[in-house]
């Protein structure tokens, strides 16, 4: 199997060449030269774990240059590899220009590619902190990482790193438990796609006062498919901060409320992700996402009549959910 910084795109480069090469390539007198492009606001690092597969390396790859052209970055990708047996490390420089409508929208990307032994955490970190733009604020993008791995980094590579991120539904677990020194400095990707599920349910349950929907709840279930248990968890999480603002008035439930998740059964075939509120008396809410394209559903009975109507859950571009997870 190759290692996956055999399968992204770039020119190989001895290590202590990149920087060197990086300036000299953006060097030129000439008027409209791409430099004139090239101001980056942030340093991003996309870190790869083992078990990531070619095809989502690229994926993430170009989800991160899609990004880049809306938020200037220096990339810098983090590739293990199982070629490297004596503490070496093996380079990449890639760049390219995108150029819009006109010439006035031209954006450059770079990218610095780095393949690397995951064991040696200390002299990782060292290297890292060469390739970064200086002054600038720098964010880490995990992906197949594991969290025993994230925990020997604390000290090093993420010294001084603003916000990490990952996605829950990918790594099939909540990184969010670990010990991380700042918890506020951590985000999450699932919670970032939910940003339109949240304001779906939040537009129609804003129609209620947070009494009204903590009076009488029994129950709170959140269903979710095999690849959305990371959007399941935080949805979860999110409702019971909202209900949370409920506690200590008079008839607030939310405390003795039963709260689970489980995956869609075979009745929820057609179903990515729901959310139900079961009550004391006559009242519910349900909410559902349904796989195939971006629509979803309230059925409820929160007030004297019973509702059923549409919503519509646009999915965030790539950009859009990167940036959600970087900045909010």
């Amino acid at each position: 199997m190759k290692d996956l910084i055999d399968v992204l795109p770039g020119i190989d480069l001895p290590v202590g060449e990149v920087t060197s090469r990086l300036d000299h390539m953006w060097e030129s007198e000439a008027t409209g030269s791409p430099s004139a492009f090239r101001a980056s606001q942030m340093n991003v690092v996309l870190h790869f774990g083992w078990g990531v597969t070619a095809e989502e390396a690229h994926a993430r790859f170009e989800a991160l240059l899609t990004f880049a052209q809306r938020y200037p970055s220096r990339i810098i990708v983090l590739c293990p590899s199982r070629e490297i047996q004596d503490a070496s490390m093996r380079a990449k420089l890639f760049s390219q220009c995108y150029i819009g409508d006109s010439h006035r929208e031209m954006c450059c990307c770079e990218a610095l590619i780095l393949g690397y032994q995951p064991e040696n955490c200390g002299y990782l970190a060292n290297q890292v902190s060469v390739w970064l733009e200086p002054d600038l604020p720098s964010y880490h993008w995990f992906c197949g990482v594991p969290g025993e791995r994230i925990e020997d980094y604390f000290d090093n590579l993420l010294m001084g790193v603003r916000r990490s991120i990952y996605d829950s539904s990918y790594e099939g677990k909540d990184l969010n438990q670990l010990n991380w020194p700042e918890a506020a400095g951590v985000g999450d990707l699932a919670m970032a796609r939910l940003l339109p599920v949240r304001q779906a349910i939040g537009q129609f349950l804003s129609g209620y006062a947070i009494e009204d929907l903590c009076r009488g709840l029994e129950s709170v279930t959140v269903r979710h498919g095999e690849s959305t248990w990371g959007e399941g968890q935080r949805l979860m999480d999110w409702v019971r901060e909202c209900l949370a603002a409920c506690k200590g008035s008079e008839d607030c439930a939310t405390e003795s409320a039963r709260y689970s998740m489980e995956e869609c059964g075979e009745q929820e075939a057609g179903c990515s992700l729901a959310l139900e509120f079961g009550y004391s008396d006559e009242r519910y809410f349900k909410w559902r996402k349904f796989c195939e394209g971006s629509m979803g559903e309230i059925e409820a009975l929160l007030g004297q009549s019973e509702e059923k109507i549409s919503t519509r859950v646009k999915p965030l571009a790539a950009e859009q959910m990167i940036a959600e997870a970087l900045f909010f």
